[in-house]
């Protein structure tokens, strides 16, 4: 898959483009963004964005739960270990 210009072939692609959006983009970059990834990998995407949510920080990953419309496949929309 190729997001503006870079191509994401790795789950470690996958974590700089999430994270880059979250740190500097917007909800709507995050809603493209789940378009494309939704169209490539139509089985994996949500699980994929929801689960790398984890190994972020508690504000970061809520944010990734919300503006990508995901939820860790485990654990919902609870970050574990609270804040």
């Amino acid at each position: 898959m190729n997001w503006r210009g870079k191509e994401i072939e790795t789950f470690g692609d996958l974590a700089d483009a999430v994270l880059g959006i979250v740190k500097d983009g917007t909800e709507d970059d995050a809603k493209e963004f789940m378009q494309l990834y939704r169209t490539e990998e139509p089985e994996f995407a949500d699980e994929n964005v929801g689960y790398l949510a984890g190994y972020y920080e508690a504000a970061d990953a809520q944010k990734i739960w919300a503006w990508f419309g995901t939820r860790h496949p485990v654990f919902g929309t609870t970050y574990p270990g609270g804040e």
